[in-house]
């Protein structure tokens, strides 16, 4: 040990609770490892693998690439996800004019049926006590900040750029 003096003084970081990414990071935090863990105990899949069903049930026929811009996933984990998928048989890539395309087979839909179930399930536990009204704030109020994500880059490149 040092003889140089500790900082005692307490409450100089942010208050968590006027803190938007704390309530969007623990929100996000419960919810994903509570799912994964839900999913690979009924379903043997994670997360990572439910999100790209959820991805080619709404695009059939599309690129990682394109699973990537969906979900927020880099390559590598929409790549070792996909090859899990397709040892699984619930995905097949199949070559068309030069691109792997990525498509759901008939086990890999109706796994992604049985789990959109239960992750509705999970949302309206989640939103329990919320009006129509509050709905529309909350979701208009989400689609805002996701727009202003542009404005968070700006100010990260600004801050790189000294």
């Amino acid at each position: 040990m040092t003889d140089q003096d500790v900082i005692t003084e307490a409450g100089k970081s942010v208050k968590a609770e006027r803190y938007v990414p704390y309530y969007l990071s623990l929100l996000n935090n419960r919810l994903s490892w509570g799912g994964s863990q839900l999913y690979l105990k009924l379903f043997d899949i994670g997360l990572n693998e439910w999100r790209i069903l959820s991805a080619l049930r709404n695009e059939p026929g599309i690129q990682a690439l394109r699973i990537c811009e969906m979900i927020t996933l880099n390559k590598s984990v929409v790549s070792r996800s996909t090859r899990r998928l397709e040892e699984m048989k619930l995905v097949e890539a199949r070559l068309e004019q030069g691109k792997r395309l990525l498509w759901l087979l008939p086990r890999g839909a109706e796994l992604h049926d049985q789990i959109i179930e239960i992750a509705y399930r999970r949302q309206d536990a989640l939103l329990d006590g919320f009006d129509q009204k509050d709905l529309d704030t909350l979701y208009g109020l989400l689609e805002r900040m996701r727009q202003n994500l542009k404005k968070v880059d700006k100010v990260d490149n600004e801050l790189l750029q000294r």
